[in-house]
């Protein structure tokens, strides 16, 4: 266990699993990325569930993805590894928070916040909270639960082809790891997504003029699944937008099991001011920072 003199860090904690230790350890490293802090997590609790890549390479589980982006920094495994990646972590930042089990986070030494639940909301050391409005963590959609994961190492080969006049990039943002096209990829693809467009007749001309709709029906002949979002192209299935924006939608189309988009940045600066109230007048923290 770390020594408690020598890393500026506080551990989350609850006895009771579901009490509501993500929401809180998610609300104080928001306060503090807003109040001017560089706030850096460990996340020890169970990381079971959906794994999301991080951009250096390897997964985190969800709830440790969250707490990262709470804290305003790309997850990485270091951010899951175990308590003594304690010291490096301290270098990264100014405190770091730890959201772990009853058991260890007792026995760790460092300055503790107990989360339980309550009839009204959550009691944090003591302090009222009422329920926060949104779900971190969605629960599980039973229609996935027979779907191989995604997984950076095994995702089938996907293109999306780069049109002149994409509708917006946010419906693809769930395809990590795509390969962009502006012209004929070399190989065979398993899945190939011609985006919305705004200008429907200039782009439908521009796959012509570039080779891809002949390169589109060549591979959706060879047996790729070729997908068009909102729009007809020759030899591809048509889908909704929403299709692409819905992560269990998208995990029937894919055949892979996607994690859960992580909210945005409203999200956690609503729970941010959610847990001011308690974090303005914690001693705790004041004495841990």
């Amino acid at each position: 266990m770390p020594d408690p003199n020598s890393v500026p860090s506080f551990a989350v904690t609850s006895a009771a699993p579901g009490a509501g230790k993500t929401h809180v350890a998610c609300a104080l490293a928001r306060w503090l990325a807003n109040e001017g802090y560089h706030p850096v997590p460990l996340h020890l609790s169970c990381g079971a569930g959906s794994r999301v890549g991080c951009p250096g390479g390897g997964t985190v589980s969800l709830p440790a993805a969250l707490l990262a982006e709470a804290c305003r920094v790309p997850p990485e495994p270091l951010f899951e590894s175990s308590w003594s990646g304690l010291g490096e972590l301290a270098t990264r930042g100014d405190v770091v928070i730890i959201e772990s089990p009853w058991e260890e986070a007792r026995s760790s030494g460092l300055p503790l916040i107990r989360v339980e639940r309550t009839p009204g909301g959550l009691s944090v050391n003591g302090f009222p909270l009422p329920l926060f409005s949104f779900a971190l963590t969605p629960a599980e959609a039973p229609e996935l639960e027979g779907l191989p994961e995604w997984d950076y190492a095994t995702r089938p080969r996907t293109g999306i082809v780069s049109l002149p006049h994409l509708l917006d990039f946010g419906d693809l943002a769930l395809l990590r790891g795509a390969e962009w096209l502006t012209a004929a990829g070399i190989g065979k693809f398993e899945f190939i997504f011609v985006p919305a467009t705004t200008n429907a007749p200039h782009d439908a001309a521009w796959l012509e003029e570039t080779g891809l709709q002949g390169w589109l029906e060549e591979q959706a002949r060879s047996g790729a699944e070729v997908v068009s979002c909102a729009w007809e192209v020759g030899g591809a299935r048509v889908v909704e937008r929403a299709d692409l924006t819905d992560y269990r939608r998208l995990s029937l189309l894919l055949g892979r099991r996607l994690a859960p988009p992580l909210p945005g940045d409203a999200v956690f600066d609503e729970l941010a001011e959610w847990a001011a109230p308690w974090a303005r007048q914690e001693t705790l923290l004041k004495a841990v920072l």
